[in-house]
């Protein structure tokens, strides 16, 4: 493995070339909304390090209309844009000198209709219902370049200063605070103050009929802004902000360094959020509340994406990676500090065990470990710092092993160091980069020095090389002999790796200890033959346990005795080791069955997870109608416990417990429950609060999986005609689950209308694929209409969206299809995604055929 080096920007990949830096912009645009084009003119102070015949930086679907330097015009014929490259190249009359210099430039962009650059996004007031239009903008990875011509490489860090020209109605936002404001005819000119010096990437700006609601936190001003009418369901995003700001001022040892943070809430254009500094952009769901009407799921969301969002603040916007290949240090330290954060102030949420957002909106909330972990064993895998060469492999490493992986390890690195050292190191990382680039080198050199252990050598394993172990674990009298391996699934011939695993293990009953697993083999002594070993406590560490048969036996033994997290930990990794072929379906199911009855959110979501897997992977088989009899007497007591209604005394957990199980037994097909949500669905009709919000989601898709006409026309015009865009999603996601084949395409084609926002729109097809059991009506529709559907998906749906609907089959000729289908109609680039699909199809397949005999040969055993 090669050692990665501190910092050097000289040393840092990219095109641009490094003699001439940017120091400070000024930038203004004048956006003509009606014709959704815009005009902009930028000067730019440049720090001229060595003599150059040519400026190069970063320009993409903008015109040119002039340039000059110093003062001086250049003549249009220098003025090149190479459009592959997304590079503009201004050749120099004569050699420009070391020193500082003035670059200025005019230009024309356009609005685009989808989340990149410069984008609109049409809503429906609140309240009104009137059709209306607002700007925003979405920038990283790279396309800042959409918006102005820029050094768009994170280590290209200057201030910026921008001004812009807005309908005299509108509120114009951006990254720091107004300085001024001057009329014009109907319009206005907005200037904003300077930033400090930061990646193009983060610049915001955002415009349109705004409210806002504000509140201070020390020295900064914190607001929430929305469309007219729904700045007050900000409030509890607002309280959040105040106290997730006080918690990371404290962890991290240096301040909030800008006056103000604003959470601005877009009712569309793109589906995540993104931590522009002092102007974090979420779409509307992932920031609004409405105590009447949303559910605590929403509420969870809102407080774990704030979090995410504010850590970068300081990881990621005060300190930046020096280039895309260290993205990581970015997303998996935000995904960790974001999550360590919620689970401080809301610890019956179980975080660690069950809470982590999916970006794609057809995925289950999940276990990020698990995430993570399941495509690091495939062959389709990557190092979590993997060589980044272009633009478009910038936007293709925001995938599970950069968040969750990386998230994973340092949550195994903080349990192996210890929460105190591990803060001491991380303070000392942000005070030595902060304003400046860093990499991973320079976060293991700080965490070595707080720590004094040799964390670089212990993190290369994991963050340089693919994949992850398996500790083989086996009895031998008072001696506890450990063996590791790499874990793979439908891997075959993987080249084998070793890792420096930080274990942790407990004697059941005792303390924990931990050991520096180094080498391929170790061991524990002096453990009495007859106490169960658990290893892995808490499910921390970033590792799959196989037990040999006694300590197994011993495990479940005892496991009433075990805690949750050890619990679900076990689950998990017996289920993981099914799918690896490395045990039989029977040890999953075996262990389900020598639970202790509970109510437990995170134990019984794992069960659930799996029944949903298995369900949907036998859809078309003859044993599917067996497998859901016995999954629902799996789920049944836990339900009968809960029952339909919240109680005045349960834990919070339960209400999140409740919906998933409704939609796993509708899911199911059980009878009593589709009954009961089909009978609260009419009482709804007349009297919405009739049904409290956290069944909602869940009555709405049992009620749409299992529709007619009637009942699909009645949630159709229940989705058109609300303006709550988390009601909406609700409708429409009961419409993508319609099992019934003419109510699929019935629901299809609203991906190509304007009834849901484009970035929601087109994940409408996936859900159908996903909840339908239609992937191939849904596969067929997506086909025809690709062109359409892409134009309303971001850079990173690009590469993505036509493998991802693949991943629903279990049958190989799909993958030829697939392969077929990318080589005659998808870039090169969308290659590792194609790749992933068409493994994930050949997994389910072979997996099809070995878990259904062994499934119905442990069912019948139950019934005999």
């Amino acid at each position: 493995m090669k050692a990665e080096k501190p910092f050097n920007f000289e040393q840092t990949p990219g095109k641009l070339p490094k003699e001439v830096v940017p120091v400070e912009y000024s930038v203004r645009i004048v956006p003509s909304i009606d014709k959704f084009t815009f005009h902009g003119t930028e000067t730019v102070k440049l720090s001229v390090r060595r003599p150059v015949h040519q400026l190069v930086l970063n320009a993409l679907e903008l015109e040119i209309a002039g340039a000059s330097v110093d003062g001086k015009a250049l003549p249009d014929s220098p003025i090149k844009i190479d459009k592959k490259n997304e590079l503009l190249t201004l050749a120099l009359p004569s050699e420009l000198t070391t020193g500082e210099h003035t670059l200025a430039l005019s230009f024309t962009g356009k609005i685009n209709q989808q989340g990149q650059g410069l984008f609109y996004v049409p809503y429906h007031e609140h309240g009104s219902g009137t059709k209306k239009i607002m700007l925003a903008t979405q920038f990283e990875a790279t396309d800042a370049r959409r918006f102005f011509p820029c050094w768009d490489e994170p280590a290209f860090r200057a201030r910026f200063q921008l001004t812009t020209v807005v309908p005299e109605n509108w509120l114009a936002v951006s990254n720091m605070p107004i300085e001024s404001e001057t009329k014009l005819a109907d319009e206005k000119e907005v200037r904003f103050a300077t930033t400090p010096a930061m990646s193009s990437y983060l610049n915001v700006f955002v415009a349109g009929e705004l409210d806002l609601i504000e509140s201070r936190s020390g020295p900064t001003q914190l607001c929430v802004i929305a469309t007219k009418g729904k700045a007050e369901m900000g409030r509890y995003a607002l309280e959040t902000s105040a106290q997730i700001l006080q918690y990371y001022n404290n962890y991290f040892g240096v301040p909030y360094p800008l006056p103000k943070l604003d959470q601005i809430a877009l009712p569309g254009g793109f589906g995540g959020a993104m931590e522009n500094w002092g102007g974090i952009t979420y779409y509307e769901s992932a920031l609004l509340f409405d105590p009447k009407n949303s559910s605590a799921e929403t509420k969870q969301n809102i407080y774990e994406v704030l979090a995410h969002e504010m850590a970068h603040q300081w990881f990621g916007n005060l300190v930046t990676m020096a280039w895309w290949d260290n993205l990581w240090l970015n997303e998996g330290f935000a995904s960790w500090m974001g999550t360590k954060c919620t689970a401080h102030f809301n610890s019956q949420w179980e975080v660690w065990l069950r809470r982590n957002l999916p970006r794609d909106p057809t995925r289950r909330v999940g276990i990020a470990r698990e995430q993570a972990m399941e495509g690091d064993a495939r062959s389709t895998t990557h190092p979590i710092q993997q060589p980044i060469a272009t633009e478009a492999e910038a936007n293709s490493a925001f995938d599970d092993i950069t968040y969750k992986k990386g998230q994973s390890f340092l949550r195994m690195l903080e349990s192996f160091l210890g929460e105190d050292v591990f803060r001491d190191g991380v303070r000392r990382y942000i005070s030595a980069h902060k304003y400046s680039n860093s990499t991973t080198a320079d976060l293991w050199n700080a965490l070595s020095e707080a720590s004094k252990e040799p964390v670089g050598e212990i993190a290369a394993g994991w963050t340089e090389q693919p994949g992850f172990p398996v500790v083989k674990v086996k009895r031998e009298g008072d001696k506890v002999a450990l063996t590791q391996e790499r874990f793979t699934v439908n891997f075959k011939n993987a080249s084998p790796l070793e890792w420096k695993i930080p274990l942790t293990y407990a004697v059941v009953g005792e303390l924990a200890g931990t050991l520096l697993m180094t080498g391929k083999t170790d061991s524990l002594s002096n453990i009495p033959a007859e106490r169960a070993v658990k290893l892995n406590v808490n499910g921390a560490g970033n590792y799959r346990v196989q037990y040999d048969d006694l300590s197994w036996n011993l495990l479940l033994h005892v496991l009433p005795s075990l805690g949750v997290q050890d619990r679900v930990n076990l689950l998990s990794d017996a289920w993981a080791l099914v799918q690896a072929n490395r045990a039989p379906v029977s040890l999953y199911f075996g262990l389900v069955k020598k639970l202790p009855a509970s109510t437990e959110l995170a134990e019984r979501e794992q069960l659930i997870n799996v029944l949903d897997f298995i369900n949907r992977l036998l859809i078309g088989s003859a044993e599917r109608k067996q497998f859901q009899g016995y999954a629902r007497l799996l789920l049944r007591p836990t339900f009968e416990a809960l029952g339909w209604e919240s109680k005045p005394d349960e834990p919070p957990a339960a209400g999140n417990l409740r919906a998933s199980l409704i939609t796993a037994l509708g899911d199911l097909n059980d009878s009593a429950i589709i009954a009961g949500c089909r009978e609260r669905f009419e009482k709804y009709l007349t009297n919405p609060q009739a049904l409290a919000p956290d069944l909602r989601p869940p009555v709405l898709a049992v009620v749409g999986h299992y529709a007619d006409d009637k009942t699909w026309n009645q949630l159709h015009e229940l989705g058109l005609k609300t303006t709550s865009i988390e009601e909406k999603q609700n409708y429409y996601n009961a419409l993508a689950g319609a099992i019934n084949p003419k109510l699929v395409k019935k629901t299809l084609p609203i991906a190509l209308t304007d009834e849901l926002p484009t970035s929601r729109a087109v994940f409408l097809v996936s859900r159908v694929a996903r909840q339908s059991d239609h992937p191939d009506t849904a596969w067929d529709f997506a086909k025809a209409n690709m062109k359409t559907l892409l134009a309303k998906t971001d850079a990173l749906g690009a590469t993505r969206y036509a493998p991802s609907l693949f991943t629903f089959f279990a049958e190989n000729s799909r993958a030829d299809e697939l392969r077929e289908y990318a080589n005659a109609n998808l870039p090169e680039t969308s290659a590792p995604e194609v790749a992933k699909a068409v493994d994930e199809i050949q997994f389910r397949t072979e997996f099809k055929r070995r878990l259904t005999p062994q499934l119905k040969a442990w069912i019948d055993r139950k019934n005999h």
